[in-house]
C-alpha cells in the first residue's frame, strides 16, 4: 500500500504539459494502479540515488520503496535536533554572549577610567599651578587660553586624520528627549554652507564666551580655594542648569523639579557653611563659574544642537576654542596686566627652564582634549544617564584625590551637603532616565504598529500573488476553470 501511494505521488508530480500543448490525463483518487504501474521508472532510481539522509528527511515524500527503505535503516540520522545537540547550541551561545559582554563591560571600564584620570588629573595639575601654596602661578586666564589653543590645534589635527568627524549636512543631532524633538531639525539643508559668519557670530560666539568664563573663572578661583571645596561647589552645576533650562523652556516645571532643586540648594548651604578656610572672592569665582556653565549648556542646546558643524566634540572644539581664546585673552590683559604677565613668564623660565615652562603651559590643553575624546567614545557606546552617573563618582573621587594629594580636609557637615547634593544629582538623573524610558516605549510602540501594517500588506499583496498562481494552475489542469479565471 506505501508503494501504491509513493508511486501515485510520483505520478501525480511528474505530469507536466506536453511539447504538443495536449494536457496529460490528470490522476484522481479512484485511480487503481496496474501491474504496468509498479515497474519502477526512471524517477525511482534517480530517487534512490540521494544518499543525504539529510535531504530525505526520512519521509515517504522521498520516493524510497519498501525495500530500499529497510536497508536505510542502518544509516545514522541527523542529530541536529536531539536535546543533547540543542542543549550543546545553548551552551555555546551563552559561551559567546557572556564573552561579548565581558569584551564591552571592559572596554567601557577603561573609558571610564581614562576620562576619570584625564579629569581628575586636570583638576589637580590646575589647583597645583594656580594655587598659592603650589606654584602659585597667578595668571590662570591667560594659561587657559593657551589651553584653547593647544585644543584648537588638535581638533584640527583630529579632523584632518578621521574624515568621518568632519561635519558634513548629513549630520545631525540625537533629541534628548520627546520635548525637544520637533525643535531639533537640522537647520541648514544640503545646498547651503554648513558655518556662515552670521551663524558664527549669533551662536558660536555666545556659546564660546560662555564657555571659556566657566573653564576661566573656574580657574581663577583655584587661587583662593581647595581643591576639595571647588569640586563641592562645582556640583553644584545641576542647580543653575536646570534654573536656565526651566527660564528657556527647555524643561517642563515639576514639583519634583522643584524639590531637587531645593534639596540640592540646601546640600550646598551646608557645605559652604562646613568650610572652615572660607574665601568669598573664591566662592563668588567659583559660583559665577557654574551660573556661566548652566547658561551655557543652555545655550548650546538651543543654538548649537540642531546645526551639522557641531556634530561631534572635535568639530565643536575646532569652531568654538578660538572665540573662548580671544575671550579669555581679552579678559586676561586687563586682570592680570601684561607687565605682570611678562615677569610671570620670565620667573618661571628661570626657576624651571624655557622647555620646561612652555611644557607647563600647554600640557593642560592636552588633558583637556583627551578627556574630552575618552568622554565622547564613552558618550558612544553607552548613554547620557550612564555618563552622568559616573559623573557623580568622578566627583567623589576628585574629592578623596585631593584630600590626599593636597591634604584637604572634610568636615562632618561638609561631607553631609556633599551626600544630600549627590543624592539630588541622583534623583535627577533617575528622572531624566525614566523619561527617556517612556519616550522609547512609545517609539517602539509606534515602530511595532508600523511593523505590524506592513507585515499586513504584504501578507495581502501575497495571498494576492498565490490567488492569481493557483487561479492560473487551475486554468491548466481544468480548461473549464481557466476559461473562466482567465479571459
Amino acid at each position: 500500500m506505501a508503494d501504491e501511494r509513493a508511486h501515485y505521488r510520483r505520478r501525480s508530480s511528474s505530469s507536466v504539459i506536453t511539447a504538443g500543448g495536449q494536457h496529460t490525463k490528470r490522476l484522481s483518487l479512484s485511480h487503481k494502479p496496474t501491474g504496468s504501474d509498479t515497474t519502477p521508472s526512471s524517477s525511482d532510481f534517480e530517487m534512490d540515488s540521494i544518499r543525504s539522509s539529510a535531504e530525505l528527511g526520512h519521509d515517504e515524500e522521498s520516493g524510497l520503496t519498501h525495500a530500499n527503505r529497510g536497508k536505510r535503516k542502518g544509516i545514522p540520522r541527523d542529530n541536529s535536533t536531539d536535546p543533547q545537540s540543542a542543549q550543546d547550541f545553548l551552551r555555546l551561545e551563552a559561551k559567546l554572549t557572556r564573552a561579548a559582554l565581558l569584551r564591552t563591560t571592559l572596554i567601557n571600564a577603561i573609558l571610564v577610567a581614562l576620562w576619570y584620570g584625564f579629569s581628575i588629573s586636570i583638576s589637580v595639575y590646575n589647583t597645583w599651578m594656580f594655587s598659592d601654596k603650589q606654584l602659585n602661578f597667578h595668571f590662570p586666564l591667560f594659561t587657559t587660553s593657551l589651553h584653547m589653543v593647544v585644543q584648537f590645534s588638535l581638533a584640527s589635527l583630529a579632523l584632518l586624520i578621521f574624515p568621518r568627524f568632519r561635519p558634513t549636512a548629513s549630520h545631525a543631532h540625537t533629541p534628548l528627549d520627546e520635548s525637544t524633538a520637533d525643535s531639533l531639525k537640522p537647520l541648514q539643508d544640503s545646498s547651503k554652507p554648513l558655518m556662515t559668519k552670521t551663524f558664527y557670530l549669533t551662536r558660536i560666539a555666545p556659546c564660546g564666551t560662555a564657555t571659556a568664563l566657566d573653564i576661566g573663572l573656574g580657574n581663577f578661583s583655584l587661587r583662593f580655594i581647595t581643591l576639595t571645596f571647588f569640586t563641592m561647589c562645582k556640583s553644584s552645576v545641576l542647580l543653575f542648569v536646570l534654573f536656565f533650562a526651566l527660564l528657556f523652556r527647555l524643561e517642563s516645571p515639576s514639583w519634583r523639579l522643584g524639590l531637587i532643586i531645593t534639596v540640592m540648594t540646601g546640600g550646598v548651604v551646608m557645605m559652604v557653611a562646613g568650610e572652615t578656610a572660607f574665601s568669598a572672592p573664591g566662592f563668588v569665582l567659583v559660583m559665577s563659574a557654574c551660573f556661566c556653565s548652566g547658561f551655557r549648556w543652555s545655550l548650546t542646546q538651543i543654538l548649537l544642537l540642531r546645526n551639522p558643524a557641531t556634530s561631534n566634540p572635535f568639530s565643536t572644539l575646532f569652531f568654538l576654542t578660538p572665540v573662548m581664546f580671544l575671550a579669555l585673552f581679552v579678559l586676561a590683559i586687563p586682570i592680570e596686566g601684561l607687565a605682570a604677565l611678562g615677569a610671570g613668564l620670565a620667573g618661571l623660565s628661570e626657576t624651571k627652564g624655557l622647555p620646561l615652562s612652555v611644557a607647563i603651559m600647554l600640557f593642560p590643553g592636552f588633558l583637556a582634549f583627551l578627556m574630552v575624546s575618552a568622554e565622547f567614545a564613552l558618550l558612544k557606546r553607552t548613554s547620557v544617564v550612564t555618563l552622568s552617573v559616573c559623573g557623580i563618582f568622578k566627583e567623589v573621587l576628585t574629592i578623596s584625590t585631593a584630600g590626599k594629594v593636597f591634604g584637604d580636609t572634610m568636615s562632618p557637615i561638609k561631607i553631609s551637603g556633599l551626600i544630600v547634593t549627590i543624592l539630588a544629582i541622583a534623583a535627577y538623573n533617575w528622572l531624566k532616565y525614566d523619561k527617556l524610558r517612556a519616550v522609547a516605549k512609545q517609539e517602539a510602540e509606534v515602530r511595532a504598529i508600523g511593523l505590524l501594517d506592513e507585515a499586513e500588506a504584504g501578507v495581502t499583496k501575497l495571498y494576492r500573488s498565490l490567488s492569481t498562481k493557483r487561479r492560473y494552475i487551475r486554468g491548466i489542469l481544468e480548461p473549464t476553470v481557466w476559461i473562466t479565471a482567465v479571459p
